[in-house]
C-alpha cells in the first residue's frame, strides 16, 4: 500500500523499494509484480517492467493484465510484430478487455494496418465509451479510410436509433470530412438525445463545425449556449472570440479572449491571438505588442507568435533588426511541414530569400493540399507581387472549402491583388456561393438534409487527363465517382459491392439480375444489376436509380446517365472544378 502511494506521488525509487520487499515476503502474489512492472514502464525500463509480466505469466497464464502490460511494452519499444501477437492473444483470451483492442489499434496504426486499426478502436468503443482520447483517436484513424469509419457507426445507429453517442461520433467523422450539413445534422440529434451534462460539449463541437462552414452567427449562438450552462471551460470562450472575429465584431473578440485568459491564465495561445485582433485589427500596437512578448514568455516554441511580432516591429515600430531576430528565430523552429501553422516560408519572404519561400510553400501544398494552406499560398505570392499566382492559389483554396470571406477582406497579406478584377469577380463569385449554400438547413432529424437543397454546386477533384472526381453518397455510404457523362449507369466494381452487401448498404433484394454492357473499349461484358435506394449527390437526393455490378474488383466507380438523366440542369465549369446540379 505504501508502494502505491509512492508510485501516485512518483516516488519511484521508494515505490520499487516497497514492491520489491512485498515480493519477498508474497512472491506469488502477481499484483506485486503487477504494480512494480508499472512503475519500470514509467521509467522507460522496458526490460525489467516485461520481466516483471513475465514472472505474473509464469503463475498464472490468463492475466490479461499481464499479457497487455506487455504488449503495451513491446508497441513502445517499437517491437509491433510482437506486441501483435501478443495483444492477439490478450483478445483471445478476453474479447471483452478494451484495453486490447486499444493497443492493438496502436500497434496496427503504426505498420500501415488502417483497415485493422480502426476495426479494434471501434470495437474499444462497443466496450468502453468513457474514453475520450480513444475518440479522438478513432477520428485520426478514420481519415485512412472513412467509409469503413462511418459504416460502423451508421450500422449502430441503424441499430440503436436512440443512443445519441453514434450520432456524435458520425458528426464528427462527417466534420473532418468537411461533410458540414451531414455533420450538423447528427450533432443536432445528439442534442436532443443526450443527458444536460453532456449538451455543453455538443454545443461546442457543433459550434465549431458552424464556423468552419463559415456559418459564425449560430457559431457564437452555440458557443454562448454552452456557456451559459457551463462558464468555466476556457475553450468555449476562445472559439467564440475568433467567430466574432470572423464577424468583424473585435472587441467582442478580445472581451472573449480576455476571459479566457482569466480562467486559463497560463495558456500563450490566448494571448497571442488577442494580441492579433488588438494589433492587426483595432491598430493597437502597443497593445498588441504587450500580448506577443507574454505569449512567448508563456511558451518560446510556437513561430506563428514571433511572425506576427516581427510584423508588427517591421511595419509599425520600425525595428527593423528586432523583426530579423525574430525572423531568424521562425526558422530555428519551424523546420518541418506540417499540416497546419506553417510560418517557415513567410519568414523566408521577410529575410530576402524568395526562392526558398516558393519552395517551401510548394513542399507544405504537396503534403497538405487543405484549403488553409492554399489560402497561405495566396498571401505569400501576394506579398511578392504575383497577382497571377496568389489569385490561383486564393482560387483553390475556395474550392476546397476556405469561408473566411471576413477576415480575408481585413488581411493586408492580400492587399498587392486585392484590387484586381480576377479577385473582385472571384470573392463575388464564390460569397454568392456560400451565401446560397445553407440558407435552407433543417435541423432536428439525422436525415433532415435530404430535402434541402435545390440547387448546389459541387467542387470536382481533377485526376488528370480530363477526368474528374466527384463525392457522392450511395444509401448513406459515402463513395468518391468517376463523373461520366457517357456511361448509361452508375458502375460499381466487384470490390465496393461486397463491402457494401456485407455492412448492409445493399440488400439481396436490391440485385435485379445480370445485364450485358459495353465497356472502354467496344467489349461486351456481363454485369450485375442492381437497385439503388438513395443516391444523395451534394445533398440532391434521387431514390430507386439502376446501377451495374461490374465484372472487375479493380474497376473505378463511374457517376453516369441513371443518375444524370434524373436531374433537371446541370452546369460544368471547367475554369473552377465544380458541376452545378438542380432537382426537378
Amino acid at each position: 500500500m505504501r508502494g502505491d502511494i509512492y508510485r501516485d506521488i512518483e516516488k519511484y525509487v521508494n515505490a520499487i523499494k516497497d514492491y520489491s520487499y512485498s515480493i519477498k515476503l508474497l512472491p506469488k502474489a502477481g499484483y506485486n509484480y503487477l504494480d512494480r512492472a508499472q512503475v519500470y514502464f514509467e521509467l522507460e525500463q522496458y526490460d525489467k517492467s516485461e520481466s516483471d509480466y513475465l514472472e505474473v505469466l509464469k503463475n498464472d497464464e490468463g492475466d490479461v493484465m499481464a499479457w497487455g502490460g506487455l504488449g503495451r511494452n513491446y508497441y513502445y519499444e517499437k517491437r509491433f510484430e510482437e506486441a501483435e501477437k501478443i495483444l492477439s492473444q490478450l483478445i483471445k483470451l478476453d474479447p471483452e478487455y478494451s484495453y486490447g483492442y486499444y493497443y492493438r489499434a496502436l500497434v496496427y496504426y503504426y505498420q500501415k494496418k488502417y483497415d485493422e486499426a480502426i476495426d479494434d478502436l471501434f470495437n474499444c468503443h462497443l466496450l468502453d465509451r468513457s474514453d475520450s482520447n480513444v475518440r479522438e483517436l478513432f477520428s485520426t484513424y478514420a481519415k485512412e479510410n472513412y467509409p469503413l469509419a462511418v459504416s460502423k457507426v451508421t450500422t449502430q445507429i441503424k441499430s440503436k436509433p436512440a443512443d445519441g453517442f453514434w450520432y456524435f461520433m458520425r458528426a464528427s467523422l462527417n466534420h473532418d470530412q468537411n461533410y458540414y450539413q451531414d455533420a450538423l445534422n447528427d450533432f443536432s440529434k445528439a442534442l436532443e438525445l443526450y443527458d444536460e451534462e453532456y449538451k455543453p460539449l455538443i454545443l461546442f463541437r457543433r459550434g465549431v463545425c458552424f464556423s468552419d462552414a463559415g456559418m459564425y452567427e449560430l457559431a457564437v449562438k452555440d458557443f454562448s449556449d454552452a456557456i451559459s450552462i457551463d462558464s468555466t471551460d476556457a475553450i468555449d470562450f476562445q472559439y467564440r472570440a475568433d467567430a466574432k472575429r470572423m464577424l468583424g465584431d473585435y472587441k467582442g473578440s478580445v472581451s472573449d479572449f480576455t476571459k479566457a485568459i482569466e480562467l486559463e491564465p497560463t495558456s500563450s495561445f490566448n494571448y497571442y491571438r488577442r494580441g492579433w485582433v488588438k494589433e492587426e485589427f483595432q491598430n493597437d500596437a502597443e497593445g498588441g505588442l504587450k500580448d506577443y512578448n507574454k505569449s512567448i514568455s508563456l511558451d518560446k516554441d510556437y513561430p506563428y507568435t514571433y511572425l506576427h511580432r516581427a510584423r508588427l516591429y517591421d511595419s509599425k515600430l520600425k525595428s527593423p533588426e528586432k523583426a530579423r531576430l525574430d525572423y531568424e528565430t521562425i526558422l530555428s523552429l519551424d523546420t518541418a511541414v506540417s499540416e497546419g501553422g506553417n510560418s517557415r516560408q513567410y519568414a523566408l519572404f521577410h529575410l530576402g530569400r524568395k526562392e526558398e519561400a516558393i519552395i517551401w510553400v510548394n513542399k507544405i501544398i504537396q503534403a497538405y493540399p487543405t484549403e488553409g494552406n492554399y489560402y497561405d499560398a495566396a498571401c505569400l505570392y501576394s506579398l511578392m507581387n504575383n497577382q497571377k499566382e496568389g489569385i490561383k492559389y486564393l482560387s483553390l483554396a475556395f474550392e476546397n472549402g476556405y469561408t473566411g470571406f471576413t477576415h480575408l477582406s481585413a488581411d493586408d497579406d492580400l492587399d498587392n491583388i486585392r484590387e484586381h478584377p480576377e479577385f473582385k469577380s472571384l470573392i463575388k463569385q464564390w460569397k454568392a456561393r456560400f451565401d446560397a449554400s445553407f440558407t435552407s438547413l433543417v435541423f432536428g432529424s439525422p436525415v433532415a438534409s435530404e430535402k434541402v437543397f435545390q440547387t448546389v454546386s459541387i467542387p470536382m477533384k481533377p485526376k488528370g487527363s480530363g477526368i474528374y472526381e466527384i463525392a457522392c453518397k450511395i444509401n448513406d455510404l459515402p463513395l468518391n465517382f468517376i463523373f461520366d457523362t457517357g456511361a448509361s449507369d452508375i458502375s460499381i466494381s466487384q470490390t465496393e459491392a461486397h463491402f457494401m452487401l456485407k455492412n448492409g448498404f445493399l440488400k439481396s433484394n436490391d440485385i435485379q439480375g445480370k445485364q450485358s454492357y459495353m465497356d472502354a473499349n467496344g467489349d461486351i461484358e456481363i454485369g450485375t444489376k442492381v437497385l439503388l435506394r438513395r443516391v444523395d449527390f451534394g445533398g440532391v437526393v434521387l431514390e430507386n436509380v439502376s446501377a451495374s455490378i461490374v465484372n472487375n474488383k479493380n474497376a473505378p466507380l463511374l457517376f453516369g446517365q441513371s443518375a444524370l438523366g434524373k436531374y433537371g440542369k446541370i452546369v460544368i465549369d471547367n475554369m473552377l472544378n465544380t458541376i452545378t446540379i438542380s432537382n426537378r
